[in-house]
């Protein structure tokens, strides 16, 4: 069986250490602040914030630099269009089109946010195991619904992953080669419905199985949390990075 690789989790770090709960509100802030930014300077805090996060949570550089390969490979075409479609201050023309200064900012805005925001939910979340964080979900409240969802989609993901591998290797046995045409469309799109079916299976199984353990609804976890000073320390420095990038907003402070 296949598992989700989680590279962040081992460490000694002060939020390795902290309360998950305390760690899921901070993300939940932190993130949804960064999220709303518009201006630069206010995009550059939140950068220089994700950078004292990851910083502090002692992660591993070369697993840090990947997932953030990976976010910014899709930033990278923001980068060939926004400069572009923005009216304002013409700075270089390629062929018929011109980027403008206001376009390179706006792509500079949104490339300084996500990266500060991943860096920040990466330190904050995928330094706890996943069971983990769903016990600290539970434990500031939110719906028993989603933290649910949120397990039960961890855990079979890649069981559905598997059931897909099995029910391709099947067609290719018979014959199935995947090419540019209405046959293959079709097959895949019996093999997602197909995937589909026995996906609500095994859910229909599986929830039958739990309600004669006894499930109620609600997941229980032999761990303890404890709220600790260092855990109000977490909470007191988001919120004064997340204060200081909303007066950076509002205010609009100027970087050159």
């Amino acid at each position: 069986m296949q598992h989700i690789s989680e590279p962040f989790v081992s460490g000694e770090s002060l939020i390795h250490a902290s309360h998950p709960g305390f760690r899921v509100v901070c993300a939940l802030l932190f993130s949804l602040v960064g999220a709303l930014v518009l201006t630069l300077s206010a995009a550059i805090a939140v950068f220089i914030a994700g950078l004292i996060f990851a910083i502090s949570a002692r992660l591993p550089m070369l697993s840090l630099l990947k997932r953030l390969f990976f976010v910014n490979g899709f930033i990278v075409f923001l980068w060939l269009f926004l400069p572009f479609s923005r009216p304002g201050d013409p700075v270089f023309s390629v062929g018929p089109f011109t980027a403008t200064t206001e376009g390179i900012i706006y792509a500079a805005v949104i490339t300084l946010k996500s990266n500060g925001v991943v860096l920040a939910v990466t330190s904050l979340l995928s330094t706890m195991p996943i069971q983990l964080m769903g016990a600290g979900m539970q434990s500031v409240r939110l719906p028993d619904k989603l933290c649910r969802l949120f397990l039960f989609t961890w855990r079979y993901v890649h069981v559905m992953g598997e059931e897909f591998g099995k029910m391709k290797r099947a067609a290719t046995m018979r014959g199935f080669v995947p090419r540019n045409s209405i046959m293959t469309y079709r097959t895949y799109a019996w093999l997602m419905g197909m995937l589909l079916v026995r996906s609500w299976d095994r859910a229909q199984v599986v929830w039958q199985a739990m309600l004669c353990r006894g499930f109620t609804g609600k997941f229980h976890t032999l761990n303890s949390f404890r709220v600790k000073g260092g855990d109000w320390l977490l909470l007191a420095v988001t919120t004064i990075f997340v204060g200081a990038i909303i007066a950076t907003e509002l205010f609009k402070v100027e970087v050159f």
